[in-house]
């Protein structure tokens, strides 16, 4: 059995962009092995910000020898009358390559047909690799990717070596001038010199007395180890969130976890600033007390171990400083402005140019908030409105313009500050929920309507100008808000007709915009719509029970409601006789035109007629109740009592009689069964 080692050494990977390299150089491997024919034991891949390796255990020394059967044309074509081959035969022979004796006739289901099969011998896999390698490099699709001096090669950082072993030996290539070879390098700073590398032992040996640690689960040990270190000195909890913890393991060569300290006076800025400032900007590990609040000291981790530690906190404490100084700043600024002098600064923002400002999309949105508390909870309407006026006022502060992820968190604090209701407070920070996917929902009806205007104004807006989502194109993001929307109603429970929304909020954009409001409240139910499916799929709802029901029902709650009593019930023996019968019912119907939903029992002739009308008239009511009622699970039980007299009907009943009055009478029971059954649905769909 062979091996195969490969690093490839550049300069600082972004953090985010390793995982997915490494992903996709496993994956590559092992789709290339198994395509080439070659087997092997295992696949190991890993990475710092400085290198990627790949290892292969376990090669076999050369392809397997192989051999492809390949079609030709019918043997009517390719053989005369004597079974020679002719024209058809021969070129077909030459176009594949094949010799004579490699051809021979086969029989298949459509015939006898010429077939060739072509021997492949498996070359080493030495030499596979020479080409393989390269062209996986080549491949790796990394977020953003570069090139640099006159190199055609692009990747994400400029790349300075590749080391390739096969079986302890130099297996050699060239990318744009950068040649393969045996050697790499120890970390930049503590051990930059070059190291001849024999196997995968001998490299991670290596590496580890060079300063870096190649594997990424251990880096995560190692930095997890030093924190505990840390917190033990003291009534320490340094929160280790996985984001910025992955973020960070994938920053450093060699991890040096150091504890800084800032000014207690910085503790005067809400939270959100401070972790803010300390973890998406610095990478540094915020630290709380015991009972949760919030301390002035932080955990950087460095790439770089130092005699003296004291330089790399200092220099960390320097950069924290400055960051925190200019927040106070913007901070004592911002305090001194109210917010409703913001909201009106928004007149002269513009959200879109189609659109209008900031503040005319506040307006509408605010409008639909009140159509919301109105049809939902009257009881919010004053703090809802209020909410809505002042929730996109903190865009405009100097700690949001330096802060992008801060908006609606320091629209909360200033609201606060200014003395409003803790309700208005805790809904202008709630409008943004959710922003990502497993995000919170808002907690208070104040947050969640404000929410659903907003994200249905931005969808509505959007689609009433053209610019609806294709691909991953999706600027506003309008499939989140969709999906927002649908999750804020499913959580609240809120009861509301989706054209009903539609009309109101494109009825305001009527005001200011030409479009056609009927195709574009089509589009937009289609959308939201579409993001509902994938959920409840998702969550096990049969995709023919959602199409069964979402034309039939204008409420989230409904939708879902349906489409899982449908689900449930699909499967059983009665309900595929329902199903196919409301199927068939539909296609008679619709081959003899618009029927009136009555029948004379005078008209009667076969006892199978009778017990389906005595099954109608003693079931219809009832499903149409429970229905009203909302009681799907029980209206589908009753439905299911049709099965036998349904069964029974087509089985022993003529509906194209030959009289045309019973025909008719007929044809009108039938009409009324299509009206019952289709109550809960499309039931089609499902048969």
């Amino acid at each position: 059995m062979s091996f195969y080692l490969l690093e490839i050494g550049s300069e600082e990977i972004p953090a985010g962009f390793i995982g997915r390299a490494c992903d996709f150089l496993k994956n590559e491997f092992q789709k290339q092995l198994k395509s080439s024919n070659v087997s092997y034991s295992g696949v190991t891949v890993d990475g710092t910000p400085r290198r990627l390796y790949v290892y292969v255990d376990g090669l076999a020394e050369r392809q397997k020898d192989s051999e492809e059967t390949i079609m030709g044309p019918p043997a009517s074509i390719a053989f005369d009358a004597d079974g020679g081959l002719t024209k058809a035969g021969l070129g077909f022979a030459k176009s594949k390559g094949l010799e004579t004796a490699d051809l021979k006739k086969v029989s298949s289901d459509k015939g006898e047909y010429l077939a060739g099969v072509k021997k492949y011998i498996g070359v080493p896999t030495r030499d596979l690799f020479r080409e393989l390698v390269p062209s996986i490099i080549k491949a790796i699709p990394f977020q953003k990717s570069m090139r640099w001096g006159d190199n055609d090669f692009r990747f994400a950082r400029p790349v300075h070596w590749f080391l390739s072993i096969f079986d302890g030996e130099l297996l050699p290539f060239e990318i744009d001038g950068i040649e393969a070879d045996k050697y790499t390098y120890g970390h930049r700073i503590m051990c930059p010199e070059q190291f001849e590398i024999k196997d995968y032992d001998s490299y991670r040996e290596t590496m580890a007395r060079a300063k870096v640690i190649v594997d990424t689960a251990e880096r995560k040990r190692a930095v997890l180890e030093q924190i505990e270190a840390i917190s033990s000195q003291g009534e320490l909890n340094v929160i280790t969130d996985e984001e910025l913890l992955d973020t960070v393991v994938n920053l450093v060569e060699t991890p040096v976890a150091v504890l800084g300290y800032f000014n207690e006076d910085f503790l005067k800025l809400p939270p959100e600033v401070l972790i803010t400032s300390m973890k998406n900007h610095q990478k540094y590990f915020y630290v709380e007390d015991n009972n949760g609040k919030l301390m002035n000291c932080f955990v950087g981790v460095s790439n770089t171990g130092a005699e003296d530690m004291s330089l790399i906190r200092t220099g960390y404490e320097r950069v924290l400083r400055a960051r925190l100084s200019d927040a106070m700043f913007f901070y004592e600024n911002d305090i001194k402005v109210p917010l409703e002098q913001r909201t009106e600064e928004l007149r002269k923002v513009v959200y879109q140019e189609k659109l209008g400002t900031s503040y005319q999309k506040m307006e509408r949105f605010r409008e639909i908030t009140g159509y919301l508390t109105d049809t939902l909870d009257k009881d919010v309407k004053e703090n809802a409105d209020r909410a809505a006026y002042l929730c996109k006022a903190d865009l405009l502060s100097e700690m949001v313009y330096e802060f992008p992820e801060l908006q609606g968190i320091m629209g909360r604090e200033y609201a606060g500050l200014q003395k409003e209701p803790e309700a208005v407070c805790r809904a202008i920070y709630e409008h943004y929920l959710p922003r990502f996917a497993g995000d919170d929902l808002p907690a208070d009806n104040e947050g969640a309507f404000v929410s659903l205007a907003d994200k249905l104004d931005t969808i509505c807006g959007c689609f009433c100008i053209g610019l609806i989502p294709s691909g991953n194109n999706d600027p506003y993001a309008l499939r989140r808000n969709a999906i927002g929307i649908i999750q804020i109603i499913r959580s609240g429970g809120y009861r509301l007709r989706l054209s009903s929304l539609l009309d109101m909020s494109l009825g305001l954009l009527e005001k200011d915009q030409s479009f056609d409001k009927i195709e574009v409240k089509g589009q937009v139910r289609e959308f939201i719509v579409l993001r509902l499916r994938q959920l409840l799929l998702n969550e096990g709802i049969p995709a023919e029970a959602f199409d069964a029901v979402q034309e039939n029902f204008d409420d989230i709650i409904l939708i879902e409601k349906a489409a899982k009593a449908l689900g449930e019930i699909k499967g059983t023996e009665e309900f595929a006789v329902i199903s196919q019968g409301y199927k068939r019912i539909n296609n008679i119907l619709k081959k003899t035109g618009e029927v009136e939903p009555k029948f004379s029992r005078d008209l009667f002739e076969q006892d199978e007629e009778k017990a389906l009308a005595d099954t109608f008239e003693e079931k219809e009511k009832s499903i149409r109740a429970k229905i009203e009622q909302e009681d799907f699970d029980e209206a589908l039980r009753e439905l299911l009592g049709f099965s036998k007299p349904v069964n029974a009907f087509f089985d022993g009943v003529m509906v194209m009689a030959e009289d045309e009055s019973v025909k008719k009478n007929r044809l009108g029971m039938l009409a009324g069964l299509r009206d019952v059954f289709g109550l809960a649905g499309d039931l089609s769909r499902l048969a």
